[in-house]
């Protein structure tokens, strides 16, 4: 493939009560996937690539890559939902164009008052339906968001596996699969996952649709993610729409 990490202006969205790991958990996926861009797929990685990243060679320099960055209402610190306090990049008014929305879930994902009154609503609609948007990812209960969002409509979906019966009732226009066995369902653009931790995963499998199944499976064995025994579920097109990667 030649498609590159590079490609992709990645917004992961935040908000007061948002799920740290939801965050964390995706940004280090996408961080690493971009840092090793031009890794060539045919090579293993060795000690000595990994030592450029962390080493002395990179030393003092920014490691902040410019196509993955927080976005949230402003740029006032946040309560996140486990306590922690994180500093968005940006703030709707003034982010960079995007062309991948990841939105997480937790407590605040609860609040779809708050967020439609604070635009967090409106900017992951904007982003996720104009023309040049790649991927739309909800992790956890953020499948809520983007539910509210309007961007679920006839989509196959899935949310935290404790919440199916309350994501039925307030998006009913989606195709919710109940399956807790599975970390993530993707539909087309539409990446949609269960509790906290499988935000991994589906950032994942993310990289593996972008830029392939052999660098997918590096990075996941250079961050030593261990994984469930794999579990396909197949639409009526033969197309694959949910697994563990």
């Amino acid at each position: 493939m030649t498609n590159k990490m590079t490609d992709l202006n990645i917004a992961i969205v935040m908000f007061d009560g948002a799920e740290e790991q939801d965050v964390v958990g995706c940004w280090e996926m996408f961080w690493w996937a971009t840092t090793f861009d031009d890794h060539p797929e045919d090579k293993d990685m060795t000690e000595a690539d990994f030592s450029y990243s962390f080493g002395e060679e990179s030393a003092g320099a920014s490691r902040k890559l410019p196509n993955i960055f927080t976005v949230a209402p402003t740029t006032s610190p946040l309560s996140m939902s486990s306590g922690m306090r994180f500093l968005p990049d940006f703030s709707f008014a003034d982010a960079p164009p995007a062309n991948v929305v990841v939105v997480p879930g937790g407590v605040g994902a609860r609040a779809t008052e708050q967020l439609k009154a604070n635009g967090t609503l409106g900017y992951i609609h904007q982003v996720g339906t104009q023309a040049d948007c790649k991927y739309v990812v909800s992790v956890c209960t953020g499948s809520f968001v983007l539910g509210h969002a309007g961007l679920l409509d006839g989509v196959c979906c899935t949310t935290y596996m404790n919440q199916y019966d309350r994501f039925e009732r307030e998006i009913p226009s989606a195709k919710l699969v109940r399956d807790p066995s599975i970390n993530f369902l993707q539909d087309g653009k539409y990446l949609t996952s269960n509790g906290p931790c499988s935000g991994q995963a589906t950032s994942l499998r993310l990289v593996e649709d972008h830029v392939g199944t052999r660098k997918k499976d590096k990075l996941r064995e250079l961050l030593s993610f261990v994984y469930p025994t794999a579990k396909g579920l197949i639409n009526d097109n033969g197309s694959m729409i949910a697994h563990n990667v």
